[in-house]
């Protein structure tokens, strides 16, 4: 299949890729008390070069695929790298470096962050650049080292900087990545070989791999090779118990982009490689990955609820609302597309501020215990205001950014029946329920106001990262049709070409 690839001639993702590399070096190899500045001004630049971007990006024709590069690796195996920005994977491009610029700032006040400093900002600005080329590639082959790359950082981030139980976590969180990522690997040399029987040649291309057929059994086969490394690492139930753990011992902004930007590495990649590239086997398995999605909303709300820990709270949290996205995606509807979408980037907003609240008040009363929470904003407004706004965004109430990828979710549902559409009603219920539970517990029980009073509220480069996620968050509630323009264009063209080809 032939897609139209926009290239420019500025090199956009490649630039993207490189500033953070060329800080880290700069970090590598200057004093350490430059990390900080150095790491700031990177995801700064990417930042405002992600802004930039946007202008240049044609959205009456989200579909075709802007800022093309490629350049070859291995000819004999059509090995490349290939890069570009379509509708979709623009918008997790923002998101990308929209969170790390927020991870970074956020780094700077943080007291758990008081130690290898160069290790630390270097391992942030790597997993950046990782980040952008996962979201970037067209070729599985440069797609599957990005995916893997991310793993390292992210492994030193937990291991090195996050608390008591740091080293099984980080541990936990790349043995299990590593390993379902061969399955990955096993899924891509098989439809590589496919596309050796079918034409004659190896390709990694994704657009040539399109043009692959295969027996629904074969189909189905690959397809679960795909979706286990990805169900993994989204994570869906019952793949995700490496999740908890990992994010209750991370540090805060460790927490931010495992939550907001690595996780969505999983559900883009369900959406753009597992209903891309196997059609026929999405459509047969839709009803159980759909009762899957809906089962892991279920689940991991009542485990939310139980939860002392806030920070393991949070993590189960985010799987509840992984399996929103994954519920509408695997409805292969227009409204259900356009849901599972809204939903990835949304929860990329509220999961970042929701963990940043649990590493503040960790900062104020140097516990993560709920029981020891009860009341703790009543005294500090701002921080007070800033829980508010995150909680009912994230619960989905009208004009925060999750209503809309729930709203749509339900609507999707309807279009197979009332009986489903109730199913995801009550999984929107049990998601609100938790969320109400943690309001409660911060604002209305009691607690000595002796013991909290002297607490200075948010400010500074704490209050800047909240400001970082909190006009997005509104943005996305009240203006939803300036998200919705990045992937119209997409879904229309990606049913029609791919799922209904």
């Amino acid at each position: 299949m032939k897609i139209e690839a926009v290239s420019y001639s500025i090199p956009y993702i490649s630039v993207s890729m490189l500033i953070p590399l060329i800080f880290s070096l700069m970090i590598a190899f200057l004093k350490e008390s430059y990390a900080k500045i150095l790491a700031l001004i990177s995801a700064s630049l990417n930042f405002l070069l992600s802004l930039y971007m946007i202008f240049l990006f044609d959205f009456s024709n989200t579909e075709s695929v802007y800022f093309y590069e490629s350049y070859p690796i291995i000819e004999e195996l059509n090995i490349s790298f290939s890069v570009g920005f379509d509708g979709l994977s623009m918008l997790m491009f923002i998101l990308t470096t929209l969170v790390s610029l927020v991870a970074i700032i956020w780094s700077l006040r943080d007291n758990q962050i008081n130690h290898r400093l160069k290790e630390y900002y270097l391992a942030f600005l790597l997993t950046e650049s990782f980040l952008i080329g996962v979201f970037a590639s067209w070729d599985l082959i440069s797609f599957y080292v990005f995916y893997e790359l991310t793993l390292i950082p992210m492994f030193f981030v937990i291991g090195i900087w996050g608390y008591k139980l740091r080293l099984y976590s980080a541990y936990k969180f790349f043995i299990y990545i590593f390993v379902s990522s061969l399955f990955l690997l096993a899924g891509i040399g098989g439809i590589a070989s496919q596309h050796y029987k079918q034409f004659g040649e190896f390709s990694f291309n994704y657009f040539d791999l399109l043009s692959n057929e295969y027996g629904l059994y074969l189909e189905i086969f690959l397809f679960l090779l795909f979706f286990i490394a990805f169900a993994v690492k989204t994570p869906i139930v019952p793949f995700h118990t490496w999740l908890p753990d990992a994010h209750g011992e991370a540090p805060t902004a460790g927490s931010v982009v495992l939550a907001a930007i690595l996780l969505k590495m999983g559900t883009y990649a369900l959406l753009r490689f597992n209903i891309g590239l196997f059609p026929e086997a999405s459509k047969f398995l839709f009803p159980f990955l759909a009762l899957l999605g809906i089962f892991s909303i279920v689940y991991a709300s009542w485990m939310t609820i139980v939860q002392k820990n806030i920070k393991r709270f949070v993590a189960y949290s985010s799987v509840s609302h992984m399996g929103f996205v994954v519920t509408a995606m695997f409805l292969l509807n227009k409204v259900g597309f356009k849901a599972s979408i809204m939903e990835m980037f949304a929860h990329g907003l509220t999961s970042a501020s929701l963990f940043m609240i649990a590493g503040f008040i960790y900062n104020r009363l140097h516990t993560f215990n709920m029981d020891n929470l009860r009341g703790a904003v009543k005294f500090m407004p701002v921080f007070a205001v800033i829980v508010a706004i995150t909680g009912f965004a994230s619960m989905g109430l009208p004009g925060g950014s999750s209503f809309w990828g729930k709203f749509l979710t339900i609507l999707s549902a309807r279009e197979y029946g009332m009986d489903l559409a109730t199913l995801v009603i009550v999984g929107g219920f049990f998601s609100a329920v938790y969320v109400l539970y943690m309001l409660k517990t911060l604002f209305l029980d009691v607690k000595e106001e002796s013991v909290l009073v002297h607490f200075a509220d948010v400010r500074g480069a704490k209050l800047l990262s909240f400001i970082g996620v909190i006009i997005p968050i509104f943005m996305v509630g009240f203006l939803p049709f300036l998200f919705f323009a990045f992937y119209e264009n997409f879904i229309e063209f990606f049913i029609a070409n791919i799922l209904n080809r």
